[in-house]
């Protein structure tokens, strides 16, 4: 594996810590509402008040992508993802073999980031902590982090080896690990009238479309920004901002981001759809906010380049 390949990899492999399950998108229907936001009610005919400590369920779907239709098909409730993907590939009719094929030669960077993206995870919430517990293809991940001290840690274990890792991250080094963060002077940023119910939550849309992809600029980690040509942001003043660090994509926005549709390439219309699907308000505990740790806690601030090579021999088996 070439440096340039190693460099896209451990991007996209950074992108997919941050974003949660995968599930066919359905049920949150997009309203618009030129009245109180506050107004909106659930199926229950109560008005939503705001959602300060709970659980999230989160759910991405990639629309026209064969590759995300047959991820999304994994259950990793019944263990050896791995070997779910294989059969499922192994079953697949043959004109969805070509139809996925040609996809892959066309989009194969995002084709790649959909593979890591996790097939199950829940988000846990307690003000301005947040925790994230996940599955994906070929690693388990926990993410949690404390937007107010901007501080976090990370904790990734191979599903198919004893490879484990740990990272702290805080300072500057908790900005750093937002690797997917967009620079807003890059973009054309409209702010819609338009109000969408997510989760039965009142959200503003607001889309940011690239002013011109020369001038985009990278990631500290090389991740080329550039190529997320639109994204379509749906924020909620009653949803606490420390989420915003969990997803696919870290914009900053005053408000709790419940939903983005992300188009990375202006040319084609694959996209990535990342929605709040269900919350839960209650109290959390301990176990839920907490994560799993190894001995030995690298510090991303200090070791960017061993921590990187490190995460890729979980996520490759190298």
């Amino acid at each position: 594996m070439n440096m340039t390949i190693k460099s896209l990899v451990f991007s996209t492999l950074l992108l997919s810590i941050f974003a949660c399950n995968q599930n066919p998108s359905n049920g949150n229907s997009q309203t618009k509402n030129n009245g109180n936001p506050s107004e909106i009610q659930d199926e229950k005919n109560t008005v939503k008040t705001n959602f300060e400590e709970g659980v999230i369920d989160v759910k991405i779907s990639t629309p026209g992508s064969k590759m995300g239709e047959l991820i999304q098909k994994v259950d990793p409730s019944k263990g050896d993802i791995s070997g779910q993907m294989k059969k499922l590939a192994a079953d697949l009719p043959a004109k969805d073999k070509a139809e996925m094929e040609a996809q892959s030669k066309k989009a194969g960077l995002f084709n790649l980031a959909i593979m890591m993206l996790p097939v199950h995870s829940t988000i846990y919430i307690k003000g301005d902590e947040a925790t994230a517990k996940f599955e994906a293809i070929t690693y388990h991940g926990e993410n949690t982090l404390n937007n107010a001290k901007k501080e976090g840690m990370i904790f990734m274990k191979s599903q198919n080896s004893d490879k484990a890792l740990t990272i702290k991250y805080d300072g500057d080094s908790f900005k750093d690990m937002a690797g997917t963060q967009l620079d807003a002077n890059n973009y054309d940023i409209v702010q819609t009238d338009e109000i969408s119910n997510v989760a039965g939550y009142p959200c503003k849309k607001a889309v940011y479309t690239l002013k011109n992809a020369a001038t985009a600029k990278k990631s500290e980690l090389g991740l080329p920004t550039g190529n997320v040509y639109k994204i379509e942001v749906f924020t909620s003043s009653q949803m606490p901002k420390a989420v915003n660090f969990l997803h696919p994509v870290y914009i900053k926005e005053d408000a709790g981001i419940m939903k983005l549709i992300i188009q990375y390439d202006k040319e084609s219309d694959l996209k990535i759809l990342y929605e709040f699907n269900k919350l839960e308000s209650r109290a959390v505990t301990a176990a839920e906010m907490s994560i799993q740790k190894t001995k030995k806690i690298s510090d991303y601030g200090k070791e960017k380049l061993a921590v990187g090579m490190e995460m890729m021999g979980i996520i490759f088996g190298m």
